[in-house]
């Protein structure tokens, strides 16, 4: 069977606290499975702050009023399948990077936690910081067997490939079975990558807010509806195709100028001034970082990238336009899958809209890039 799953969304308010400052009092669990489920019309969802007490306490309190479900160590709301995960922050010479984990059974990840809380600052936060070597966290996840995937890799705050080169000089001890692209990447832009040779290729949101859930996602095949069949797909390549949004609207797709605030490209990574001002404040652009990275002689070819058609970032698509698509759709995906191959034609759409929509597709329009921070636009002139 086929699913789709997004598998990098934060809780920002649980069990009455904040766990991600800034965000929102809605972005709380039970929020995100209802979004997940009834407006974005995904099948698995990828929870990365389980290792906060106050989620886990507040998931505990959800099974025992029957709003979720536990069967054979999967959390389960209805039709969707609530897959335990960690966003943490790691060291390499001096070079913070951040990582997800993946938890195929939920008392598994609370047992990683009781063990190794001694080994973060702030577990009870958002993005715990571990203290320890990186050899230290592989011997901790490699016992417990836990999926390890470089989160938003490519970034220039806290993306992997900003703390080093290649994936062997971090982790000689444990086996890296995927990449997560980030907002501002697609697969087409790292197929020719070192890297990426042998590893799948996941595209999350990375959401902070419940209109962002599903903003990237993935089509997995897996055996059985359960987050061990989830994590086996991946680590087995069975990805069947990424959405996204267009990495040239991601927030950091060029490099970018802080000092007079001007987008662009590197000619060099030995000489990284801005190419207007001379300043050397310069925060590396996605595309830059990629060119730096070892290349192999023969692309890989790797499942389809689609783009996904982001309505804040686009003219003319209010929330009103939004609420209108998700009714004639149903949801988000469906809607995302009928402009993919065309069946959008046979809906009944506001003309204007449609209009849009096939310039969309055919990529009839103008895009300001992203960079510095700041997510891009698409213009339809």
């Amino acid at each position: 069977m086929r699913v789709y799953a997004d598998l990098h969304v934060h809780i920002g308010f649980s069990n009455g606290r904040y766990i991600k400052v800034p965000s929102s009092k809605t972005l709380t669990l039970e929020n995100i499975i209802k979004t997940a489920k009834d407006e974005k019309g995904l099948n698995v969802i990828g929870v990365v702050d389980f290792l906060c007490k106050d989620v886990i306490d507040e998931t505990d309190k959800l099974l025992d009023k029957g709003k979720l479900e536990l069967k054979d160590g999967n959390l389960y709301s209805e039709g969707l399948l609530i897959i335990p995960a960690a966003e943490i922050e790691l060291r390499f010479c001096s070079n913070d990077f951040h990582c997800l984990l993946f938890f195929d059974d939920y008392e598994k990840l609370k047992d990683f936690r009781k063990i190794i809380k001694i080994y973060f600052n702030q577990i009870d936060f958002s993005c715990p910081v571990f203290k320890g070597r990186i050899d230290d966290f592989e011997k901790i996840v490699s016992s417990f067997e836990i999926l390890t995937v470089p989160a938003h890799a490519f970034t220039p705050y806290k993306g992997f490939y900003s703390a080093a080169k290649n994936i062997e000089e971090v982790f000689e001890n444990s086996e890296i079975f995927s990449i997560e692209l980030g907002l501002s990447a697609d697969s087409y832009m790292v197929n020719a990558l070192f890297d990426v040779h042998r590893r799948s290729l996941l595209s999350n949101s990375d959401a902070h807010s419940l209109k962002n859930i599903a903003r990237e996602f993935n089509e997995i095949e897996v055996e059985n509806f359960s987050a061990n069949d989830v994590i086996k797909s991946i680590k087995e390549n069975k990805i069947i195709a990424n959405y996204g949004i267009n990495p040239k609207l991601g927030k950091y797709h060029k490099s970018y100028c802080k000092e007079c605030n001007s987008s662009f490209n590197l000619k060099s990574q030995d000489l990284i001034l801005c190419p207007f001002c001379k300043s050397n404040d310069i925060v590396i652009g996605v595309e830059d970082r990629i060119s730096w990275l070892c290349k192999i002689e023969n692309p890989v070819e790797k499942p389809p990238y689609f783009y996904t058609f982001p309505f804040e970032l686009i003219q003319g698509f209010g929330q009103k336009t939004i609420r209108k698509i998700i009714d004639v759709f149903g949801n988000e995906i469906n809607f995302i899958k009928s402009l993919n191959n065309g069946a959008f034609r046979s809906y009944n759409i506001d003309k204007n809209i449609a209009q849009k929509l096939e310039r969309f597709i055919n990529q009839d329009y103008t895009i300001k890039f992203g960079a510095g921070g700041h997510f891009g636009r698409v213009i339809f002139e």
